[in-house]
């Protein structure tokens, strides 16, 4: 068997997938491998939350709804103590109904096997067959190749036990913490394994403990802190700490059967009752964190998910940074697939998310060792016991957006312009772009901007109008830059990498008797009549502002009306000119 395809994407997991579907969406040709048989596989625990900038990023990607259906929603958590409600535990998940600027106020559960089955389900949809029972056995690069598919990968029919080749321009990594890609681009996995582990099991279980279908935590005088998180079939998810008492008590690992898991979880809910129905996963696992050296090599090879950062599920970062990587990656390289983008591009690939990453890792070793009950080095010499020091991390404002992934932030590079104009807009390029209803003509139904701004690997530009009566003069000056044949959407295949999109702080008969004019560039026109999304994003309605949203939902530019013509340059150090 060989062949070509624009992109080779080894490991058939929830970021493999992801990448494989996005790609396929965006008009690219995907392999995807995977070692094993995914459809006889268990439906074991592993990844099971998806907090709401991973939500938000999905529903972008018509992929939302579907986990929805299947999944258990939480918007609350609550902390018990000797049988009380108390502060602390995963402080995060509690009140979301607070979180402001989005609409997925509430985190989602589900465990992996079946986000990976819907994933794949889309990808079929798009006509692209994951190709299973093939094991990644290696790679070259001919950089003088001519044929536009410089790496052979070679991999191996486990069924047939026959070696195969596919050539391509690109290769993923999403093959997991033991990455064959990464071991052989030769990327170094630098990180630390500490003595910690904590216990899981995944059951359906009876319990006096209120509100049991919220996601909750207990502290326990002899386990730490207990993880208690309803997942999907009714099913919840229960974690501990396996601490040294308990390895004394039972004579190690081996001893600990899922009978005794099962026996120390109920000791470890007392003063609540709990009586397990069926058991449906059990695991002990050591606790470690590890980041690839980089996340790209030979300008070809790319790592995303566990292939490139492991670290503990302490709060629950695995999978929702998985599919950031997933999503940062793909519409980047499908432009420069299609001959759209340049290098700079896939260049920020690295430049963003091993930053993002490595903030992940550090703040994990801090909840890691909280959790195990241990101080970490920051919090040498405090005398508050290690649950309460635990508190007040996750008290901390921006660790909570954090986590949640609506504070994460780019910094300033080719995509995130520092060029922009600093006072047109209050919103900072590299900044995630805010949710907010706004009204469609004629109807006024509510949509959300995140609805109109779909990811389809073109970048939205969206014209806050502000009120016409006021910025009249400004949306002249606009409309004449973009007719103009020196005007950036002339220079670039305009309908192939941007969507316009313009915001009015009115309402009318019609977009041209407010606007004074048609829709600019063929866009859509949407009412913001009581100027919720030129407050939100700190527009002056008398004056207006352009906003670039990259494909992926993040600020890249920020221009005043009159200055439009700024976006040029801009895009001349992302994107191919005509």
């Amino acid at each position: 068997m060989s062949g070509s395809s624009d992109v080779v994407i080894v490991g058939g997991g929830p970021v493999g997938s992801l990448i494989a579907y996005q790609l396929a969406r965006f008009g690219c040709g995907p392999y995807l491998i995977e070692q094993d048989d995914k459809k006889t596989m268990p439906y074991y625990g592993r990844a099971s939350t998806m907090w709401p900038r991973t939500i938000e990023m999905l529903d972008q990607l018509d992929l939302a709804e579907r986990l929805l259906q299947i999944g258990a929603v939480t918007r609350n958590a609550l902390h018990f103590r000797d049988g009380r409600r108390s502060t602390g535990g995963l402080m995060y998940g509690s009140r979301m109904d607070k979180l402001g600027d989005t609409f997925f106020k509430f985190s989602l559960h589900l465990r992996q096997r079946l986000t990976e089955q819907e994933f794949t389900q889309a990808l079929e949809e798009k006509d692209v067959e994951q190709h299973m029972r093939k094991r990644f056995e290696g790679f070259t690069i001919d950089k003088n190749s001519e044929d536009g598919y410089p790496i052979t990968v070679r991999a191996r029919d486990l069924d047939k036990d026959e070696l195969f080749e596919v050539k391509t321009r690109y290769l993923i990594g999403a093959d997991g913490g033991k990455s064959a890609v990464r071991s052989s681009a030769g990327i170094p996995f630098n990180g630390e394994r500490t003595t910690h582990r904590w216990i899981r099991m995944d059951a359906r279980v009876k319990t006096n403990m209120p509100n049991s279908r919220c996601l909750n935590s207990i502290d326990s005088k002899f386990h730490g802190q207990i993880l208690w998180c309803p997942i999907d079939d009714g099913l919840t998810r229960i974690g501990y700490v396996f601490s040294q008492a308990l390895l004394e008590k039972y004579g190690g690992i081996e001893g600990v059967t899922q009978e005794v898991a099962m026996k120390e979880a109920i000791q470890a809910l007392e003063p609540f009752e709990l009586e397990f129905v069926d058991v449906h996963w059990f695991t002990i696992y050591g606790i470690g964190q590890a980041i690839a050296e980089t996340f790209t090599a030979h300008d070809r090879i790319f790592l995303a998910g566990d292939a490139c950062h492991t670290h503990s599920s302490g709060s629950a970062q695995g999978l929702n940074t998985g599919v950031h990587d997933a999503v940062n990656l793909a519409w980047k390289l499908a432009l420069n697939i299609l001959n759209l983008g340049k290098k700079s591009l896939i260049d920020s690939y690295n430049q963003e998310r091993k930053p993002c990453v490595q903030q992940v890792i550090d703040n994990d070793k801090v909840i890691s060792t909280l959790i195990s009950g241990q101080y970490p080095p920051r919090f040498q010499g405090r005398k508050e016991h290690p649950r309460d020091i635990l508190t007040e991390w996750y008290t901390d404002g921006n660790i909570q957006l954090f986590t949640l992934g609506l504070g994460i932030s780019y910094p300033a590079n080719v995509l995130n312009s520092t060029a922009s104009d600093p006072s047109a807009a209050t919103i900072i390029p590299g900044e995630r772009g805010p949710d907010v209803y706004l009204s469609t003509l004629g109807t006024g139904d509510p949509i959300r901007l995140h609805q109109i701004l779909k990811n389809d690997a073109k970048f939205h530009i969206v014209v806050f109008a502000g009120n016409p009566t006021l910025s009249r003069a400004r949306l002249v000056t606009l409309k004449t830059a973009l007719d103009a044949p020196v005007s950036f959407t002339r220079t670039f295949p305009a309908r192939r990498v941007f969507r316009f999109t313009t915001l009015a702080a009115a309402s009318g008969n019609s977009a041209t008797d407010v606007l004074g004019m048609p829709a600019f560039s063929g866009g859509r026109v949407y009412w913001d009549a009581e100027g919720h999304a030129h407050g939100m994003y700190g527009v002056d309605e008398a004056r207006g502002a352009v906003i670039v949203f990259r494909p992926d939902g993040w600020i890249g530019c920020v221009v005043a009306l009159e200055n439009v013509q700024d976006l040029g340059a801009y895009f001349g150090d992302l994107l191919v000119s005509v």
